[in-house]
């Protein structure tokens, strides 16, 4: 992943309100709206900015491939660090949402 790409996304997956949205979500054992706002909302937003500052479309659909699940790890990462979960913990509840338990 490009430095300047991982440096968007440290910084806006690191937004003190983001984090505390997420962290309100999670003990309320809101699993979809967690996923979707890391893998999905934040994700296009800074890939979208990234592309274009790059002097791309607003969201590149190439930009988008290549890196989409390079900046979800961030956000990730980001989260367990922020929470003190798990990534084992995050996947589990992840799983467990895909698997309809």
């Amino acid at each position: 992943m490009e430095d300047r790409l991982k440096e968007l996304a440290h910084s806006r997956y690191s937004q003190k309100e983001f984090l505390g949205a997420l962290f309100e979500l999670a003990l309320e054992e809101h699993w979809f709206d967690v996923q979707h706002m890391v893998q999905h909302d934040m994700a296009k937003a800074i890939i979208a900015d990234y592309s274009r500052e790059m002097g791309n479309d607003y969201l590149n659909q190439d930009l988008f491939y290549q890196c989409w699940e390079e900046v979800i790890e961030v956000g990730w990462t980001t989260f367990c660090q922020h929470t003190g979960l798990t990534r084992q913990k995050v996947d589990e509840s992840l799983a467990q949402l895909r698997d309809g338990v």
